[in-house]
């Protein structure tokens, strides 16, 4: 597959499949990553507009950029809420990972600021207002947000700016780019003493590298406050060093001297949001958010959203307007003669070098696929058939969920089904062309034909005991005037994992079917992530959808199987949940 460049500039690019997204066009270029307007496509004519965020390709193989770049994946995803932009997916393609999050048709606060200041005019008073306000709600969010356990995660987003506020044409307001946030519960940790962020808009606090927390983005808050009013910076300076002086000394402008006009009160939540004292700021973005709002409503320039979409349309002109709101379709791109990739089925390459081949369903048959698996040696799966049945235990009607279990381990890939319904007697299809003998330590593939009820578990390599979700299965007798030594420690490789996961694969696919009214898409991907000790015991499961009532239910029935002790001090595998409800 190729990959589009780098070093290409901001604009369409030749339009290619980058996993199950299609890259469309090239936003932006930061200093970790590149920004493309994408497709992902489905089934019957589905298309979404996405964002990827792919890491840049030299920055691949520097864990602290890996590191950096999968926490924002990770926190992201866990935030829900209707200021902070929504992450749909994290991914490893053609060496690099990304993340896809929604499309936001719109503009940055930055770019709505500058373009009044060009015009030498300010963004109208109770726009701004309305934005920072919005903002303010979106972090107050994610400042107390809190684990499955109720356990605050002190979230702190670290680098607030103009830039990272954004502003539809609908009138929404999204907080983007949670990549530097710090939550104490993250995995990886901020290196001590090492200042991140933008000059401009840091607290005291976090310009010496100090503790911060939610009171540091209400101070960068302010910055943002004062610079959409002012039509000025109150930290500009010549140099780095100077601008970090005047933060350090709280030196700036006064608002009403920048603007006279501006009302006292406004000034008044500006300079106590820029409080030198992280104690004399307000207490939290919720307050600064509530201080806007009873003045918005106690002045005559009342705002809402309606009033910010008028105000953003009017502004910046249907033109451009419909240039980011009318995404042509990759039906439309094709009849104008844009040439697009061949339909075939996408590979996805893992970072253990395996690669995972999808094939594409019949029109006309509801089918849960099989993932085929290429690790250079053969291949292992194939489409199967399956008949929809209505689940007996709920009153609603419902289709069959499907979940794809794909578990990696050690370079080798083993495909797992479950399903909520039975499968028609059906064998594995052979691929068209014919593979080399299998050596002899990969696994037969395990297919679940009923994740309701649990088969006899599949055989295993002879050099390890049997094992059925951790417990030893029963041994043939032995003489009862002999103790049975207890089951040796195991390697946990694929053969175990897959009876285990196998067994317990009924409760998985009930998290998908009880709560299936919050799925983003009737079909989808959940990577769950889970660490098995050396006992056995499951010692932590993460996932895309951790916080929602199914990644709850996912933890839950998932921290409850028990995997046979092993060799390994622990193993950590990620299990792609590929569900479908009908």
């Amino acid at each position: 597959m190729s990959q589009v460049d780098s070093r290409t500039p901001v604009g369409p690019v030749p339009i290619q499949r980058y996993g199950k997204y299609y890259l469309v066009s090239k936003l932006a270029e930061g200093g970790m990553a590149e920004i493309f307007l994408a497709k992902q496509v489905g089934v019957e004519g589905f298309e979404k507009n996405v964002v990827v965020k792919r890491m840049l390709s030299h920055l691949s193989a520097v864990p602290d950029f890996v590191a950096m770049f999968l926490d924002e994946a990770r926190l992201a995803s866990r935030l829900s809420h209707p200021n902070v932009v929504q992450i749909l997916d994290l991914g490893f393609e053609a060496g690099c990972y990304f993340i896809a999050m929604e499309y936001l048709p719109g503009e940055d606060f930055s770019t709505v600021i500058r373009s009044a200041a060009k015009q030498r005019a300010y963004v109208p008073l109770n726009i701004a207002l309305k934005v920072v306000a919005d903002a303010a709600h979106g972090l107050h969010y994610a400042h107390t947000f809190t684990d499955s356990k109720g356990q605050p995660l002190n979230v702190v987003h670290r680098d607030v700016s103009p830039s990272n506020v954004f502003v539809t044409y609908s009138g929404q307001v999204k907080v983007l780019d949670f990549g530097i946030a710090k939550a104490e519960s993250r995995v990886t940790n901020t290196t001590a003493g090492v200042v991140k962020g933008k000059y401009q808009y840091m607290a005291p606090e976090q310009a010496q590298s100090l503790p911060v927390d939610a009171r540091a983005d209400v101070y960068s808050l302010g910055v943002c406050l004062y610079e959409a009013t002012c039509n000025a910076r109150p930290f500009a300076r010549d140099s780095d060093l100077a601008i970090l002086n005047a933060v350090l000394k709280n030196e700036y402008r006064p608002p009403r001297q920048a603007r006279p006009d501006l009302p006292v009160e406004v000034e008044q939540i500006i300079v106590k949001a820029l409080a030198r004292d992280a104690a004399e700021r307000f207490e939290s973005a919720g307050a600064l958010a509530a201080a806007l709002e009873n003045y918005l409503r106690a002045s005559t320039s009342v705002a809402s959203g309606a009033a910010v979409t008028q105000y953003m349309t009017a502004f910046f002109g249907p033109e451009r307007v419909a240039q980011k709101t009318r995404i042509d379709s990759l039906e439309d791109l094709q009849a104008r003669g844009v040439a697009l990739p061949e339909p075939e089925a996408p590979v996805l390459v893992t970072p253990s070098g395996a690669s995972i081949r999808v094939p594409a369903p019949p029109t006309n048959v509801s089918q849960s696929i099989d993932v085929v698996v290429e690790d250079g040696t053969r291949s292992i799966g194939a489409p199967r058939s399956v008949v929809e049945q209505r689940p007996r235990s709920l009153g609603l009607v419902v289709g069959a969920v499907a979940v794809a279990l794909v578990v990696g381990i050690g370079g080798t890939v083993l495909a797992l089904k479950g399903v909520g319904g039975r499968d028609q007697p059906n064998q594995p299809t052979e691929l068209p062309r014919p593979p080399p003998p299998p050596p002899p330590t990969l696994a037969p593939p395990v297919a679940i034909e009923d994740a309701g009820a649990a088969e006899p578990p599949a055989p295993v390599d002879a050099g390890a005991p049997s094992v059925d979700a951790g417990v030893p299965v029963e041994a043939p007798p032995v003489d009862k005037q002999k103790t049975p030594a207890p089951p040796r420690p195991v390697v946990l490789g694929t053969p175990v994992i897959a009876q285990v996961i196998k067994k317990h694969a009924g409760p998985v696919v009930k998290c998908f079917q009880e709560h299936r009214a919050e799925l983003p898409a009737a079909s989808g991907k959940v990577d769950v992530t889970i660490t098995i000790e050396a006992s056995g015991r499951v010692s932590s499961v993460d996932s895309a959808l951790k916080g929602a009532a199914v990644g709850r239910c996912l933890e839950e029935r998932l921290k409850v199987v028990k995997f046979p002790a092993h060799v390994d001090k622990s193993v950590t595998v990620t299990l792609p949940l590929a569900y479908k409800v009908q």
